[in-house]
C-alpha cells in the first residue's frame, strides 16, 4: 500500500526529510533547535580557523626575523645591547605563544595563549615602529627611506596580530569554545 500525502516516496516506502513518517501536505519537518539548547558542541567556525592558521603564518614570518636577530646576536662577538635583546627573546616567546594558542583553539581548548602571543606581537611592533620611527636620518636621502620602509614593515607585522585577536574574541570563537568546555 502507497501512500502519498504531497511528498515523493523513495525506495523503501521513505519520504524525505521526515525520518520515513509521511507528512501531512504544507507541513514541513520542525526547526532546530538554537546552537546553545543543543546536546553537543558546535563545529568549528571558519572564524576560529582563520585566527589559528593567521598565528601559524605569523609565527612563520616572525620566525625568520627573529633567527636573524639571534644569528645578529651572536655575531657580536657577545656585545649584547639590551633592546635587540629583549626584542630578540620576546619574539622567541611570542612565536612560541602563536603556535601553541593555535593549536589550543584548533582543538577547541582555549584562546589565551593566542591572544596573549598576538598581544605580545602587536607590543613587538609598537617597540620596532618607534625605534624606526626615532631614528636619525641626518638628511640622508638612503636613510629615510630605510626609515619609512621600516615603519612600513613594522606596520605590517602588525596587521595578523590585530586579526588575530579580533577574530579570537568574535562570538562565533566564543560560542565555539563555549560549546566544547560542556
Amino acid at each position: 500500500m502507497t501512500q502519498s500525502y504531497g511528498g515523493q516516496q523513495q525506495p523503501g516506502g521513505q519520504y524525505p526529510d521526515s525520518g520515513g513518517l509521511p507528512q501531512a501536505p504544507g507541513y514541513g519537518s520542525m526547526p532546530q533547535a538554537p546552537q546553545e539548547f543543543s546536546s553537543g558542541p558546535i563545529p568549528r567556525p571558519g572564524v576560529a580557523t582563520t585566527a589559528a592558521v593567521l598565528a601559524f603564518v605569523q609565527a612563520g614570518l616572525t620566525t625568520i626575523t627573529t633567527l636573524l636577530m639571534w644569528v645578529g646576536l651572536f655575531g657580536s662577538g657577545g656585545d649584547f645591547e639590551a633592546l635587540p635583546l629583549i626584542l630578540t627573546i620576546a619574539q622567541t616567546i611570542g612565536i612560541v605563544l602563536l603556535i601553541m594558542g593555535g593549536v589550543q583553539v584548533l582543538g577547541g581548548k582555549s584562546r589565551n595563549l593566542l591572544i596573549a602571543g598576538a598581544a605580545l606581537e602587536l607590543a613587538i611592533c609598537v617597540t620596532w615602529l618607534l625605534q624606526f620611527a626615532m631614528a636619525e636620518s641626518e638628511g640622508i636621502d638612503l636613510l629615510e627611506d630605510l626609515k619609512a620602509g621600516g615603519i612600513a614593515i613594522a606596520i605590517g607585522f602588525a596587521v595578523m596580530p590585530a586579526l588575530i585577536i579580533f577574530m579570537s574574541v568574535s562570538r562565533q570563537t566564543s560560542e565555539y569554545l563555549r560549546s566544547r568546555r560542556r
